[in-house]
């Protein structure tokens, strides 16, 4: 029994420190091309955060937060 838990234990090491292998020698290419493409998709990946969240009284987060906000107030009540 030992045993195989060692074997698992070793293997899933092996497996992750690989992909983190792997994941590391992707981001280390620092060609030109390559970190234009990274740039536009960060700025891609921005607007359209900043289109679902927005900012102000209508957006996402204002709505969650005051029904949230509303939720604890109802809560609190019913506790009394």
């Amino acid at each position: 029994m030992k045993n195989i838990m060692m074997y698992g234990v070793v293997y899933s090491h092996n497996f992750i420190s690989d992909g983190l292998n792997k994941f590391k020698q992707k981001l280390s290419k620092e060609d030109g091309v390559t970190a234009i493409e990274y740039a536009v998709i960060a700025v891609a990946i921005s607007g359209l955060l900043l289109a679902v969240f927005g900012s102000g009284d209508k957006s996402f987060i204002t709505a969650i937060t005051d029904k949230f906000n509303t939720l604890t107030e109802n809560i609190k009540d019913t506790v009394k």
